[in-house]
């Protein structure tokens, strides 16, 4: 079946598989099977749509609602709903069922569930610092985690900063996608299973490797592509070990310009190669990019997922549609982190719970529509109690009434997002000016929390190599050269740089954040030619590119 989207005006696909699914996940209230209909918007609008409902960068100052102690939060202190900071909201000190309201059936359900966002309690950070995270309050989505800062979307992690899914690592700064057991890396992604590493995209199993793209179970490499099991390469030649610390040092690594000379030729070194048409590992009949261990299914950035499509940064979908940064969902549809949730549609942080449709916020709870922070509830609507008999008579009512309007099954409005558009992880993957937002009638905050102009120093006078850099650089003011904006080095990212024999980064948080994303692909699959066999492949390289693409099979020829 082809569609039109109806925000962008693209064709699109629904397969039979894809109507299965959405026939299979179909809610079912009591007795009666609430039918899924097709999606009205193409997939990559419904990704949109989603990060635009998600926050992770942009923290602010504020009071919290009900202590009124100081604390830092991802919703602007101007919001007219209340919020709490993280002991206030897990205390017993308020209910979330004394906002509850009674569902209307002759108005639109979603604007009702709208209504009551703007009065029930929110939490100020998405995060589980002091429950399961120690030492983690400048986080998101981050839990049984130790001495993290400005991290998200990731777990059992210790001592990062400035990363996002690098699950099961520490001692990591600046890095996205390197996990499991990776240790002391910095600006790196989509690695795994790397040790004192920097610079390294696509590789695993490696130790002390500088600039390196797809290496394996190597060490002691400078500037290489495709190695496998080698050690004291230089541009994917053999050195011996005197002559490699020579060169090394040559390098000059420990300072800006030496790091940035290095990158220029390492960059057009490796335009020189081919590409993998997609970086799969240890996967059976899956498409998309990044993918460990998957079975059956369309992603990119998952592992150990099965029978799952159009979804991302994600460990152990099953069965699920839509996902984003969500740990072993089953059945569940257009939701944002629903870690450990069974039947679960339309919900945002609602973990641990079943059957929780058009929620926020919802954990240990079952059969709930449209609410907002409850806790081990059941047959609730709009946060109004029932019973089970009487939540079946609603529910059915209101989910009938969403059918009618069309709302059933779409995710959450843009312009209802409780985040401006510039706020939030949609800007990061779909960036827009603010007139393009405003015309769309989505929102825009033009007072982010950022200074520009106050900086303390100039680079000209800083100490070119980090080896003699004091403590004290900690306490300066620098100017980001990308954006102009601010930024400070705290004082463990500082000793991480000093340790490692790393120069200060010269572009503040998000700007090194948008270079680290801009080394990946874009989530989108193209038809295109093996540049070696001529048969046709799926990749994530656009045609237009010029870099040559080959299959798995012609690659593997290669870089072995």
């Amino acid at each position: 079946m082809q569609k039109m989207c109806t925000s962008c005006g693209n064709e699109f696909e629904i397969t039979d598989d894809d109507l299965a699914f959405y026939d299979k996940a179909s809610p079912k209230i009591g007795d009666k099977k609430m039918s899924i209909s097709p999606p009205q918007f193409c997939p990559e609008c419904r990704r949109q749509r989603r990060l635009s409902w998600r926050n992770e960068r942009t923290f602010y100052k504020r009071s919290c609602d009900l202590c009124k102690r100081e604390m830092i939060s991802i919703h602007a202190p101007d919001h007219s709903y209340p919020v709490y900071c993280n002991p206030c909201y897990w205390s017993d000190q308020w209910n979330p069922l004394r906002f509850g309201q009674e569902f209307d059936p002759s108005r639109s359900f979603l604007q009702q569930f709208y209504e009551l966002y703007q009065q029930v309690p929110q939490r100020a950070m998405v995060n589980e610092n002091g429950i399961t995270s120690e030492n983690c309050e400048y986080t998101i989505d981050v839990p049984f985690a130790k001495n993290c800062y400005m991290c998200s979307g990731m777990w059992k992690v210790e001592n990062c900063y400035y990363c996002r899914i690098c699950d099961q690592s520490k001692f990591c700064v600046d890095c996205e996608g390197v996990k499991l057991g990776s240790e002391l890396v910095y600006d790196s992604v989509d690695s795994q299973k790397l040790y004192r590493c920097r610079y390294m995209q696509n590789s695993e199993n490696c130790s002390d490797c500088i600039f390196g793209f797809d290496l394996r179970g190597c060490a002691d490499c400078i500037a290489c592509f495709g190695l496998r099991q080698k050690k004291h390469n230089i541009f994917n030649k053999p050195y011996s070990k005197n002559d490699y610390k020579k060169a090394l040092e040559a390098y000059a690594l420990d300072t800006h310009a030496g790091v940035e000379r290095l990158r220029e030729q390492y960059e057009k070194f490796i335009a020189q190669f081919p590409s993998k048409h997609m970086n799969l590992q240890n996967c059976e009949d899956s498409v998309g990019d990044h993918l460990f261990h998957c079975r059956d299914v369309l992603g990119y950035v998952c592992t150990n997922s099965e029978h799952s499509k159009w979804i991302e940064r994600s460990d152990g979908p099953v069965w699920s549609y839509d996902q984003t940064q969500s740990g072993n969902p089953q059945w569940c549809l257009e939701c944002i982190t629903v870690d450990n949730g069974y039947g679960n549609i339309c919900a945002i942080y609602s973990n641990q719970s079943r059957n929780v449709l058009y929620s926020e916020n919802c954990f240990s709870c079952e059969s709930l529509l449209g609410c907002i922070s409850l806790r081990k509830n059941k047959y609730c609507v709009l946060n109004t109690q029932y019973s089970e008999e009487e939540y079946e008579r609603v529910a059915t009512a209101a989910i009938e009434r969403m059918q009618s309007d069309g709302e059933f099954v779409e995710f959450f409005a843009v312009e209802e997002s409780p985040y401006a558009y510039n706020e939030t992880n949609a800007a990061e993957f779909y960036p827009l000016t603010k007139e393009e937002v405003l015309a769309k009638g989505w929102k825009w905050r033009d007072d982010l929390p950022y200074t520009t102009g106050q900086e303390t120093v100039a680079w000209e006078s800083i100490e070119a190599s980090i080896n003699n850099l004091s403590d004290s650089v900690v306490q300066e003011v620098f100017r980001c050269e990308s954006c102009s904006r601010n930024f400070r080095v705290v004082a463990q990212e500082f000793q991480f740089y000093k340790d490692m024999g790393i120069p200060l980064p010269h572009a503040c948080p998000d700007c090194r954040n948008l270079a680290r994303l801009a080394r990946r692909n874009p989530q989108k699959l193209f038809n295109r030619i093996c540049g070696k066999c001529g048969k046709s492949i799926l990749t994530t390289y656009a045609p237009s590119r010029s870099e040559a693409v080959h299959c798995e099979e012609c690659y593997l020829s290669e870089v072995y």
